[in-house]
């Protein structure tokens, strides 16, 4: 009996960590420079707005540690397809946070809140 307690305990915990490996925190990370930004309407209309800079972009790095050229730096957190961003802007005294779902397909990264999708690409 103490056999298979001990052997159902190692299981659970080998099973368990292999779910953190679904999160690939590593695909995530590098600098994504912003190209693009879709929008929907409530009618289902689609503007898209390019960017031509590259000066615009978020580094996403190992550490957890975030920076936004345009916003300021913080943290960010994963899990499964979502990436919350808290960023510290200037003298600001709080992060401010925000949530996106994200998905990754090769050197694309696609950041959507709502009706908005960021479209970024890694260079």
């Amino acid at each position: 009996m103490r056999n298979l307690a001990i052997l159902l305990f190692t299981s659970i915990i080998l099973f368990s960590c292999g779910k953190d490996k679904d999160m690939n925190s590593d695909q995530i990370q590098g600098k994504w420079y912003y190209f693009s930004e879709q929008r929907i309407s409530t009618s289902g209309e689609i503007t898209i707005d390019t960017l031509d800079s590259k000066d615009y972009y978020f580094d996403f790095r190992a550490d957890m540690s975030f920076l936004s050229t345009a916003d300021g730096e913080g943290f960010y957190e994963l899990s499964r397809d979502s990436v919350h961003i808290n960023v510290k802007s200037g003298d600001a005294d709080q992060y401010e946070r925000f949530g996106f779902k994200y998905t990754i397909s090769g050197n694309d990264l696609a950041l959507q809140e709502g009706r908005v999708i960021a479209n970024m690409k890694r260079l």
